[in-house]
């Protein structure tokens, strides 16, 4: 009978041997279904997918990061996937904005050394079951004037009878109409019904920047509800540029000028009145560059000003019944 002797080599050998079994221990990412085609969704809805990652190797699989691309939010993800078992990569596509068919990307990252980087896929094909022609309305308008309508054409290329039965919208000085195409206010090529609905900006808009959406109530087998957007920017009769003068640190030893000009932008001459300063030492001058249009207003710190930081107001009645009075902040220090 053979006897098997030991020796410190033998030993060794085991002991390596067990070693390099034990750093042989990996994950390994598997995911059987990349890129997942969702259909033909609405313009505007979401759709989730839950990709599923299955763990192959035989040390834990760690997902290190995730990376959604425009269009794609990442819902929830499984950070780590035993070995043998299965997680999953929840995304979330979100259509607005979207059309036709598009591929949306989210990029997983893993400690899987042979694999380090899965390329998620979701497609879609995104139809706006209705449209409107442009499908948008944007308004720049002086105070006091309003604006000229800007006319939707609302149609679908799927079948169903298309109606639509009310428009609102989010502003009372945002007006909407609407009736149906008549035969030469349609789109050219498309069946079926066509609407136009007509917005306009009222005199009334306040100064400043709006943005909102006219939500369009239709009948419609594939669509109950449309919205458009509608912005635009209201500017004031009488525009100052800057509307803040800033002198700076000056040394008064000589006299300082600072310049701003006084715009008309509405629609009837503008005159200006007498000008009144809350500064001591600050005298304004009014030039006409051009009459009823465009003043150039010259402002002159005299020497003898008590040093320290001044701040007070230009006041500049005018002849618009809209905008009577412009005021117009000035700061510096003297040093």
């Amino acid at each position: 009978m053979k006897r098997l002797l030991s020796s410190p080599f033998s030993s060794f050998f085991v002991l390596v041997l067990g070693l390099c079994s034990s750093t042989l221990a990996q994950p390994r990412a598997f995911v059987a279904q990349s890129v997942v085609d969702v259909g033909v969704i609405a313009r505007g809805n979401t759709v989730e997918h839950a990709f599923e990652i299955r763990n192959e190797g035989d040390a834990t699989l760690e997902i290190l990061e995730v990376k959604p691309t425009c269009g794609c939010t990442v819902v929830d993800f499984d950070s780590t996937i035993a070995p043998g078992a299965s997680g999953n990569v929840v995304a979330k596509l979100d259509s607005k904005g979207l059309r036709g068919p598009i591929a949306k990307t989210v990029r997983v990252f893993t400690n899987d050394g042979r694999n380090p980087q899965i390329d998620l896929v979701i497609k879609a094909n995104v139809r706006a079951w209705v449209e409107a022609s442009p499908g948008y309305a944007r308004f720049l308008a002086v105070l006091g004037e309003g604006g000229e309508p800007v006319v939707q054409t609302i149609y679908s290329d799927e079948p169903g009878e298309l109606v639509v039965t009310k428009v609102r919208s989010p502003y009372p000085f945002v007006e909407v109409d609407y009736r149906e195409a008549g035969e030469e206010e349609g789109l050219s090529g498309k069946d079926g019904r066509q609407w136009i609905i007509e917005m306009s900006l009222a005199p009334n808009a306040p100064e400043g920047s709006f943005a909102d959406f006219v939500t369009v109530e239709l009948q419609h087998p594939r669509l109950k509800r449309l919205r458009i957007p509608v912005s635009g920017f209201v500017r004031p009769v009488i525009a100052v540029l800057p509307r803040v003068v800033d002198f700076g640190r000056k040394d008064l030893s000589i006299p300082q000028t600072a310049i701003l000009e006084v715009k008309n932008l509405g629609g009837p001459d503008v005159t200006l009145g007498t000008i009144e300063s809350t500064i001591a030492g600050l005298t304004p001058e009014v030039e006409v560059i051009e009459e009823g249009r465009l003043y150039r207003l010259r402002m002159t710190l005299a020497p003898g000003m008590a040093k320290g930081d001044f701040r007070g107001t230009l006041t500049i009645p005018t002849s618009s019944q809209l905008q009577p009075l412009v005021e117009v902040t000035v700061r510096g220090t003297v040093l």
